[in-house]
C-alpha cells in the first residue's frame, strides 16, 4: 500500500459546487420571472380589483332589494288570496257557461208532455250539475225524459231526488226535482 503525504485528505468538490451554482441560477431565473409576473399581473390586475369592488356593491343593493322584496312577499295574505282566486274562478266559469247551448241541450232530450219548472245550475271547472224541477201528465213522459237523458252524451248520472204522484200534488200531475250532471261542448279559442 503507498502511502498517503497529502497534508489533508482530497475531497473533490467540484460537483456540489456546479450542483449550487446550477441551483443559484436557477433560483436567480425563478425570481426574475416571478418579478417579471408579479408586475404585469399588478398593472392587468388593478382593473380586476375595480370590477371585483363594483360588482360587490351591486351586490349589496340587489340583496338589499331583494330582502325588501322577500319583506313585501311575507305581507301578503296568501291564504284568503287563494279562496280569492277560487271565488274568481268560479265567477269566470259561470261568465263562459252558455245557457242558450244548455237550453238547446236540454230541448233535445225533453219529452213534449214535460214542462221544466225550474233550472238551478252549479257550474264546476269541466261539468256543470243541473238541478231540475219538472212537470208531466204522465209517469211514462218522466220516465222518457230519464231515458232520453241517459242516451245523450251531454248528459250523465241522471239521479231523481223526489217524485209527487198526481194524488199527492194539488196541482194532479207529476212532479220530480232530479239532478243531472251536464257537459257543455268544448268552446274552441
Amino acid at each position: 500500500m503507498r502511502p498517503n503525504l497529502a497534508a489533508r485528505p482530497f475531497l473533490n468538490t467540484r460537483p456540489v459546487w456546479l450542483v449550487a451554482a446550477a441551483a443559484a441560477a436557477l433560483a436567480l431565473v425563478l425570481i426574475v420571472a416571478n418579478v417579471v409576473f408579479f408586475v404585469r399581473t399588478g398593472r392587468t390586475l388593478a382593473p380586476l380589483v375595480e370590477h371585483r369592488d363594483r360588482l360587490l356593491v351591486e351586490e349589496r343593493a340587489l340583496n338589499g332589494k331583494l330582502s325588501g322584496l322577500v319583506a313585501n312577499l311575507a305581507k301578503v295574505p296568501w291564504r284568503s288570496l287563494g279562496s280569492r282566486v277560487d271565488a274568481t274562478n268560479v265567477i269566470l266559469r259561470e261568465h263562459n257557461f252558455s245557457w242558450l247551448a244548455m237550453l238547446d241541450d236540454l230541448e233535445r232530450v225533453m219529452p213534449y208532455d214535460v214542462r221544466l219548472i225550474q233550472i238551478s245550475p252549479d257550474v264546476g271547472p269541466g261539468e256543470v250539475e243541473l238541478y231540475l224541477n219538472l212537470v208531466a201528465k204522465t209517469r211514462e213522459a218522466m220516465i222518457e225524459l230519464l231515458e232520453n237523458l241517459v242516451s245523450d252524451p251531454s248528459f250523465s248520472r241522471p239521479t231523481p231526488r223526489t217524485e209527487t204522484t198526481p194524488e199527492q200534488s194539488q196541482s194532479g200531475s207529476y212532479q220530480m226535482a232530479l239532478s243531472v250532471r251536464y257537459h257543455p261542448p268544448r268552446v274552441q279559442p
